[in-house]
Order: C-alpha cells, then sequence, then structure tokens
C-alpha cells in the first residue's frame, strides 16, 4: 500500500482582456506505507519512484485583434518544472543483484512557444516549439534484457519545431 500527502495551487490572471497568465504548483510527499515483497526488497517507509515533490507550470497568453475583423494573433509562451526525483526505486537487476548503488534521477525544465493567426475566415495558421531549449533527460529505465548490467531507457522528445494549418467549422 502506499500513501501521499500534498497540495495543489492554481492561480490565472488576466490584467486585460488581451493578456492572460496561468501558474500551478503541486506538492506531493508520496511513501510506500507497506511494500515488503517487491523485486528490490522491503520498500516499506521508502519514498515513490518516479513522482518529482514539486511540479510547477506558468505560461502567458496575448491575443492582438487586427483589423477590427475577427482576425487575431495569439501568441502563448509556457514553462514547466519537474523537481530533481529518482526515475524509480532501483532496478532488479542493476541494483539488486549487482549491488549498484546508483540510482537514475531526472529534472525537467520545458519552455514550450506557439503562435497562430486566426483569421475571421475560420482558418488558422500557426508556429510552434517543443521543448524549446533542448531540456534532456531520460524519462524512464529499466534493466537491459539481453545483457545482465546494462541498463535501458527512453530519452525525452528532442527540440520540436511545426506548423499547423486548421479549418474550424
Amino acid at each position: 500500500s502506499q500513501s501521499v500527502k500534498g497540495f495543489e495551487f492554481d492561480a490565472t490572471i488576466q490584467p486585460d482582456p488581451s493578456l492572460v497568465f496561468t501558474f500551478a504548483a503541486t506538492y506531493l510527499d508520496p511513501k510506500f506505507d507497506s511494500f515488503p515483497g517487491s523485486v528490490l526488497g522491503d520498500l516499506s517507509g521508502k519514498r515513490v519512484g518516479g513522482v518529482p515533490t514539486w511540479n510547477l507550470r506558468t505560461s502567458a497568453t496575448h491575443t492582438l485583434e487586427i483589423g477590427g475583423n475577427g482576425t487575431r494573433l495569439v501568441t502563448r509562451v509556457d514553462y514547466s518544472h519537474e523537481s530533481n526525483v529518482n526515475i524509480n526505486n532501483g532496478l532488479p537487476t542493476y541494483n539488486l543483484l549487482l549491488g549498484n548503488p546508483r540510482i537514475f534521477e531526472r529534472e525537467v525544465n520545458l519552455v514550450n512557444a506557439s503562435t497562430t493567426l486566426a483569421l475571421n475566415s475560420n482558418v488558422e495558421i500557426g508556429l510552434f516549439a517543443r521543448n524549446l531549449l533542448n531540456d534532456r533527460y531520460i524519462l524512464t529505465n529499466f534493466d537491459g534484457v539481453a545483457q545482465a548490467g546494462t541498463v535501458t531507457g527512453y530519452p525525452s522528445p528532442p527540440r520540436t519545431w511545426g506548423g499547423v494549418v486548421r479549418y474550424k467549422f
């Protein structure tokens, strides 16, 4: 069994009809109340891996009316942060059987941005960038399958640029 204590805070501020700021924060303290039979041994009383203590998100969105006919330019920038966390509680082969003490960690800092021209004809043309600063981290990892003592993991998506054309009907 496991439990979690924490809190959330969420705010939106709109100082002007064309400008919106958001902020959200989550604090979590998860632990295994009782887990004596895990493949890593007794994890009772230990923190659950993969759950960051802090998760922070903020954004700014600006909408610029163009020409007075319903055409808008919408620009958005957002940032998200996940505090440094052990990716998991350990790996059965790499940590337990081989005695390696290293637990892999990750911290996430992502910046995304987009701008969209929304025409009054229901056509939208936009550009976006995800992971704008090319933050690199491991999403998850696990014992290697074919070779004892190896570790395999999945990396975060790299910086991505793109465009979009939409028609709303």
